[in-house]
């Protein structure tokens, strides 16, 4: 073999290292490119996503506020009251038991049935108070809780007391620990 012949076989030896060599880089950096790429697309979500809780984080944020906000507003609004029971009868009321306070005329027999309440005097407003007749309460009292009209008052000797109109023949009951708080008309508290 001649040194031509050494040469060309050289430089094509070499051609092909280098030409292979090169393939070999343009696959390592178009793996790089993808992965770049993948990469890219990656943040590109995780920054959307961030966004998306961000965002949704603050209206939970602004609706956790607005519920504890009503919430104080409610408990402002609680009163601490003693429920007792009282029938329609003149031994228990005047000698007008088919007549609330308020002038409201019921059915002795029925008196359950309406959902009305005496009120002790503090508590209505021409007393400093925070009830007008006809006003709703909801009455927190175990069996006894629900919502109730403000038709009646009691004897002046009771303080934060309610007595609930019950038909004659309902056995008396006492609740030492119950709550009420006025409610609008259209059930919001």
């Amino acid at each position: 073999m001649n040194r031509e012949n050494i040469k060309t076989i050289a430089i094509t030896l070499l051609s092909v290292i280098l030409i292979s060599h090169s393939i070999e880089k343009k696959n390592v950096i178009e793996e790089l490119n993808d992965q770049i790429s993948f990469l890219n697309f990656k943040v590109s979500m995780a920054d959307s996503l961030i966004k998306s809780t961000t965002i949704n984080g603050l209206i939970l944020a602004d609706k956790l506020m607005t519920y504890q906000n009503k919430l104080k507003n409610l408990e402002a609004n609680t009163h601490k009251i003693v429920v007792t029971m009282y029938h329609p009868v003149p031994d228990q009321t005047d000698d007008t038991p088919n007549i609330t306070a308020d002038g409201t005329v019921i059915k002795i027999k029925r008196a359950s049935e309406y959902n009305y309440v005496a009120v002790s005097r503090n508590m209505l407003v021409r007393n400093g108070g925070f009830l007008r007749f006809g006003d709703y309460v909801w009455v927190d009292a175990g069996k006894k809780s629900g919502v109730y009209q403000v038709r009646d008052t009691m004897n002046a000797r009771f303080t934060n007391r309610i007595d609930i109109l019950e038909s004659p023949g309902v056995k008396p009951y006492k609740y030492d620990d119950a709550s009420m708080r006025k409610i609008n008309y259209n059930g919001e508290t």
